[in-house]
């Protein structure tokens, strides 16, 4: 699966990939909003792990921006992170307003990161699993 980190900090990104080493993700990173939305057209990851307060397109309006464009198939999960944002009243307003999957709260604890992650690729398995399942149905009607 494709991941793609996008933070300005790279000592965040470095302790992500840190903590992902035994995992089996074909890691992508960027520093900004632009440079992201890119690598998302270009490369479809499978899940994004986003800083909120990233240069260019800031990480909650990147999101909104991917999830709401029907042209983009398989828009990728995505976890927002801030240090700035905590709390329930911006987890709830990160998912509701931008479309978020989940919500990372920095300083990040490995555990919980991990365990949203697994969350999500299983989210991501399932997704995929029922359009194999809807392609083969068609194409069986199809043949008769």
């Amino acid at each position: 699966m494709k991941l793609l980190l996008v933070d300005d900090d790279q000592d965040i990104l470095n302790m992500i990939k840190v903590f992902l080493k035994d995992k089996d993700f074909d890691i992508i990173t960027s520093s900004n909003g632009e440079e992201a939305y890119q690598i998302i057209i270009k490369e479809k990851p499978d899940l994004a792990i986003i800083d909120g307060l990233i240069p260019g397109i800031h990480g909650f309006e990147l999101c909104k921006k991917v999830k709401e464009d029907e042209g983009m198939e398989n828009s990728p999960e995505i976890i927002i992170m801030s240090s700035l944002y905590k709390g329930m009243k911006y987890r709830l307003d990160v998912i509701k307003t931008y479309h978020a999957d989940d919500y990372l709260p920095k300083p990040i604890v490995k555990e919980e990161l991990l365990s949203k992650i697994d969350k999500l690729v299983t989210k991501r398995s399932k997704k995929l699993e029922e359009v194999q399942d809807i392609w083969k149905q068609d194409t069986r009607h199809r043949v008769k």
